[in-house]
């Protein structure tokens, strides 16, 4: 895990609650940073920021620090961070965690949040094996996340954000 900016914290903070009120009495549980999304073909675990799992969590071997079963990932940028390349105009090419990440089967959507700007990127799973990308910029903008019907005002999504503050 690595160190949080205030911004950082701000935006996960503001997540947790719009998740929590989206997913507060359906079968979808919103998990912090700290549990593990367990890859079990590369026997190791990442640290996504925030993750939403459908229905009972499934457990890497009964340990109850990692999870297989995310249908949501939301990963907030931080400035470099190793598994983003903004810069990149492939799916392929844009981050590495994702990359890892997209194999588990029971992942539904992949967001990369922004904290030097209000952008949301949202990759979702449209087939099998096909991902598809939406953008979201400006405070006047919302997420919208299928697999929960979860809408996400920006405005919400960065409440207290100070973009002027260094990353």
């Amino acid at each position: 895990m690595s160190n949080s900016s205030i911004n950082q914290g701000r935006i996960l903070r503001n997540l947790m609650r719009l998740m929590d009120v989206t997913c507060g009495h359906s079968l979808y549980e919103v998990l912090p940073r700290g549990v593990q999304v367990w890859l079990p073909d590369q026997g190791r675990g990442v640290y996504p920021d925030l993750i939403v799992v459908a229905g009972a969590p499934l457990l890497h071997d009964g340990q109850a620090d990692r999870v297989l079963n995310p249908c949501v990932l939301f990963e907030i940028l931080s400035s470099p961070t190793p598994s983003y390349s903004p810069e990149a105009n492939t799916l392929p090419e844009r981050g590495g965690l994702f990359r890892q990440c997209r194999a588990i089967p029971y992942l539904q959507a992949y967001l990369f949040v922004h904290q030097t700007e209000a952008r949301v990127e949202q990759f979702y799973r449209a087939e099998e094996h096909l991902w598809g990308m939406t953008t979201q910029a400006g405070l006047n903008s919302v997420v919208e996340l299928a697999i929960t019907n979860a809408r996400l005002p920006m405005m919400d999504v960065y409440a207290q954000v100070d973009f002027s503050l260094p990353v």
